[in-house]
């Protein structure tokens, strides 16, 4: 189960091409090595040795824990923390549930508090980030949740001007102004993990791992924030859905170091304990069903569910086919399709078809759940009104749904 969570963590590699490289100063994936991946041998991250690479969120990650509770980065990377833009992401997962930790930080070299300073502390207990930024007097909180029923999690912060955004899992949770840039520069190093300073009240070391942290010496736009997390791991990839009485569901995970999997409720669940099982709901209606995901070490578990509607045909009124005023093939992944919203309720489809306003068919089928893309012939139509005419047999009776469709790019 290991070497096929590997596996498929690796295939993930390809989707992470999407996350801008503009602007990037220092990047860490932790393949087995301390090095920058962004190409600068100078910073490399110390102590090198004796450290601990285990599965991660793309590859393999780094682990926290013992003497190795921190990493620091030793080369022109930390020039970045000074009064400029700069935008900082990474993934982590905490096995330890005391106190307050540092997980990324980067404060004077004689741990001073009135001193310039950046660090991002986490607190398992309630599931709070704390991002601070000060320069003397002149400071900034910000405060975000991580979602219940995750064991990894994805932070970005970013800078640009007076403003300071903070984004958890690809949504922006919250977004302050200062009066002026708060300088950041100081004589101490960038460190991910446990802090080498004496402890504050309620601290405790960082246990856990990390995987692709990226610095960049700019601010990042809202959608390449949300790019950064282009890997959910722990999650169930297949979309809820509707299926007919006697229909089956098979279950695709995304890429999860997890290995033991606890499906409930298991009735309808062929072999429970499996991480992509086949799901066949007996009965009519609507059903849930919740996966908790566990490691190895048993530290956190990721619960993530689905839904699923079982259909009986014999009590659908097939005499209303339903369709969408407008849609949107625009590539931003939203409303990218058009056709029969009710699929299920059509017995028997004649015919699907759509014209533009000259009468010229765009696009044809007989099978109610293929839709069309907003293509003629392989390439984008304009925008515009389409026409839509719909043949199919009710109760043996033949009918026609007609009507009009905005396309929108």
């Amino acid at each position: 189960m290991r070497i096929a969570a590997l596996v498929l963590c690796l295939c993930c590699a390809a989707e992470l091409f999407a996350q801008t490289s503009a602007g990037l100063v220092a990047h860490y994936t932790f393949e087995n090595t301390n090095a920058d991946a962004a190409g600068n041998t100078a910073n490399a991250f110390q102590p090198a040795d004796n450290r601990t690479y285990v599965c991660g969120v793309v590859g393999r990650a780094l682990e926290f824990a013992g003497a190795t509770r921190n990493a620091v980065v030793m080369g022109p990377a930390n020039d970045e923390f000074d009064t400029q833009d700069f935008t900082l992401s990474f993934y982590f997962k905490t096995s330890n549930q005391n106190g307050i930790q540092y997980l990324v930080h980067k404060l004077t070299s004689n741990c001073s508090t009135d001193g310039n300073q950046f660090y991002i502390r986490f607190r398992p207990f309630t599931r709070t980030l704390n991002v601070f930024l000060g320069e003397g007097a002149k400071t900034l909180n910000l405060i975000g949740e991580v979602p219940e029923g995750k064991c990894w999690h994805h932070v970005a912060v970013i800078r640009e001007g007076v403003k300071v955004k903070l984004y958890i899992n690809g949504v922006k949770v919250q977004e302050l102004n200062t009066q002026g840039r708060i300088n950041l520069s100081n004589d101490g190093k960038f460190i991910m993990g446990n802090s080498p300073c004496p402890p504050v009240a309620n601290q405790a070391p960082f246990e856990g791992f990390m995987d692709e942290v990226r610095l960049y010496n700019r601010s990042l736009n809202d959608n390449e924030a949300k790019q950064l997390y282009v890997v959910e791991p722990d999650n169930i990839v297949t979309r809820d859905t509707s299926i007919f009485v006697g229909g089956a569901v098979k279950i695709k995970m995304g890429p999860t170091c997890n290995f033991i999997f606890n499906w409930s409720p298991t009735i309808g669940v062929v072999a429970p304990f499996e991480r992509e099982p086949t799901i066949q709901p007996l009965d009519p209606g609507i059903h849930f069903y919740t996966v908790n995901m566990t490691d190895d070490s048993g530290d956190c578990t990721a619960t993530d569910s689905i839904r699923i509607t079982v259909i009986d045909p014999n009590t659908l009124d097939c005499g209303q086919v339903l369709l969408p005023k407008a849609f949107t093939p625009n590539g931003d992944g939203l409303n990218e399709t058009f056709g029969i919203s009710n699929p299920f309720v059509i017995q028997e489809l004649l015919s699907f078809e759509i014209f533009d306003r000259w009468g010229s068919r765009m696009f044809g089928t007989a099978d109610p759940f293929f839709r069309w893309d907003g293509t003629f012939q392989g390439k984008e139509v304009n925008a515009g009104v389409m026409l839509y005419k719909v043949r199919y047999r009710c109760q043996g009776e033949e009918k026609i749904a007609t009507g009009s469709v905005m396309v929108m790019r």
